[in-house]
């Protein structure tokens, strides 16, 4: 099971590199610029706060991922409540993907449609990535090998 997990932390985190990268133009594809023009310059400098708070968490899932595979799957504490933690966080985003975000005012391109399913399909994968992890940290799924 250990190394279904690693493999999963592979998948996983390289995934995640590429919605790192990809985020990087979701402020030009959705307007922000103008969108958050009009608003306060304490409140933009907020929602640029938590734009960057968002994105860097993102990045440190990555490298936790790809570089401490051993770390997440050491079965301590501490990875369990990374475990749990990284699990809360896409679970939050997936339920905001399916209840949370009004989609009316992006354009339904068939380039739209491939993304928010190729999204939807990445949260739903991190979901069950990180559940098993969590499992196999708190003990709760078996010790043994495949």
């Amino acid at each position: 099971m250990k190394e279904l997990l690693h493999l999963g932390l592979q998948l996983g985190g390289w995934s995640l590199v590429v919605l790192c990268i990809a985020s990087l133009w979701i402020p030009k594809m959705l307007g922000w610029r103008e969108k958050v023009a009009g608003l306060t310059p304490l409140m933009r400098e907020v929602w640029w706060t938590y734009s960057c708070y968002i994105w860097g968490s993102h990045v440190f899932f990555a490298v936790l991922a790809l570089g401490f595979p051993d770390w997440l799957t050491g079965r301590s504490p501490a990875a369990a409540a990374m475990s749990g933690f990284m699990l809360l966080w896409w679970s939050v985003r997936l339920w905001l993907q399916f209840f949370g975000y009004d989609l009316a005012e992006v354009a339904t391109t068939p380039a739209n449609r491939i993304a928010k399913h190729l999204l939807t399909l990445l949260f739903l994968s991190l979901v069950t990535l990180y559940s098993l992890l969590l499992a196999w940290n708190a003990g709760w799924i078996g010790t043994g090998e495949l």
